[in-house]
């Protein structure tokens, strides 16, 4: 009975700090809503709309908000500017893969007087592992949350930061900040290719150095482009670049890249024609390279010469993404001691994801401009979980340690796509 009593008082206290926190962000006009797919993170806020027309990629600003109450006889004293909180790693590790700012809120509950404490979740990963959430083994870490006299003006400073990651360019950054801090070439080389070829090769090495988010890894693909057309385009045949991107060097050497991405110059003349005889996407530069063995030389589909209604598209799109949810879900739910599965089933659901790539993806036309970030995401939830099924059979050159490590970011990576289509769509669409 005590067990239940305490269970029932803890989520009382979770409920109460969850309203306070709600009280004093509507009242500072912040709108905030229960997140209705809730995995932990318990409120979902929204800045003031829309951002401008002049900002790149325009849409609501949304971030989630996992609270943490705490009741308590003795007031916080302003020299206080701390508390301290235990979290599951894995909770972390799914915040740190969702692409929308996530922050942990502590609320001190003193009587019916709450005091609040917030760190954003990049922050709190600078915080206790600068070198990345794969260097720590343990179930549950301690976080230290700073206090706020003011959370709605924090939330609204760092939300608007957040996405204002989104939009910026590596174009006005000088050779030197770009290689400490986002990424540096480690090498490029021409391939020989036939003249029937119609198209000029460069392969290409990189180490990429920025925050683990979509923001900074699309900043740095498209400078890549960007350098690609001003040195080297112009020539008599489109150029095609293939970027091998790496997180370390360590990696480059066993060829573990994080993303195989192809780029195909946009103003030659000769560009479109070439598209036609490309298995090309519908509405990004990038795209990979090479796929479970496949050419990607390959007859464009019908489908992505045409624009499809919204409805139409989103109808596609959820069935989807429900049923990469659906592998996802159950590769967790039988990985064994020893991070494997069983081989039936490993081929199993590795065949269902291929033909959901070569049926379903592939039927979907062109989305419109407004939805062609759920495109790309469904392509990288599918790209993802193709590197799940490598490392589940894992290479014979490739060691046991680095087979589980490797495996273990693409689920944490896949883990951040799971059930995301949902708040992705009223994100795009608010819906």
């Amino acid at each position: 009975m005590s067990d239940r009593k305490g269970g029932n008082r803890s989520q009382l206290t979770g409920e109460r700090a969850e309203t306070k926190v709600r009280d004093v962000l509507l009242d500072a006009e912040l709108f905030c809503s229960k997140y209705e797919h809730d995995r932990g993170e318990d409120l979902l806020v929204e800045l003031e709309g829309y951002i401008g027309q002049d900002d790149i990629g325009s849409g609501p600003r949304i971030g989630l908000l996992q609270i943490k109450g705490h009741e308590t006889d003795v007031e916080t004293s302003p020299n206080d500017a701390i508390v301290k909180r235990r979290i599951d790693l894995d909770h972390l590790r799914r915040w740190a893969a969702i692409p929308l700012p996530v922050f942990i809120v502590a609320v001190e509950l003193v009587g019916n007087t709450p005091q609040f404490f917030a760190r954003a979740v990049d922050k709190l990963i600078g915080d206790v592992a600068p070198s990345g959430l794969a260097e720590l083994e343990q179930e549950k870490i301690t976080i230290t949350v700073p206090r706020t006299d003011d959370l709605p003006s924090l939330l609204k400073t760092e939300i608007a930061e957040f996405y204002s990651l989104h939009a910026f360019q590596l174009a006005g950054l000088s050779e030197n900040v770009i290689a400490r801090n986002h990424y540096e070439l480690i090498s490029a080389t021409t391939p020989c290719v036939p003249p029937q070829a119609k198209v000029w090769l460069k392969n290409i090495r990189v180490l990429w150095k920025g925050p683990w988010r979509p923001a900074h890894f699309w900043a740095t693909l498209n400078h890549i482009a960007d350098q690609l057309q001003e040195k080297e385009g112009g020539r008599r045949t489109p150029l095609r670049a293939t970027v091998h991107v790496y997180r370390s060097l360590k990696d480059d050497r066993d060829n573990n890249a994080i993303a195989h991405v192809s780029w195909l110059e946009d103003n030659h003349a000769a560009t479109d024609a070439l598209k036609e005889q490309v298995n090309w996407p519908k509405a990004a530069h990038w795209m990979r390279f090479q796929f479970h063995g496949k050419s990607s030389l390959e007859e464009l589909p019908e489908s992505f010469a045409v624009e499809e209604d919204d409805d139409s598209f989103i109808s596609k799109a959820e069935k989807i993404w429900v049923e990469l949810d659906s592998i996802y879900l159950e590769v967790i739910n039988s990985l064994t001691k020893d991070l494997r599965l069983p081989d039936k089933k490993l081929k199993r659901l590795e065949a269902l994801l291929y033909d959901i790539e070569d049926k379903a993806i592939q039927k979907l036309g062109r989305p419109s401009p407004q939805l062609t970030m759920v495109d790309r995401m469904i392509d990288q939830y599918s790209f993802v979980l193709s590197g799940v099924f490598t490392w589940l059979k894992g290479k014979h050159d490739v060691p046991e340690v680095r087979r589980r490590r490797w495996l273990s970011q693409n689920l944490e990576m896949a883990q951040g796509f799971y059930r995301a289509y949902y708040p992705l769509t009223k994100l795009l669409l608010d819906r």
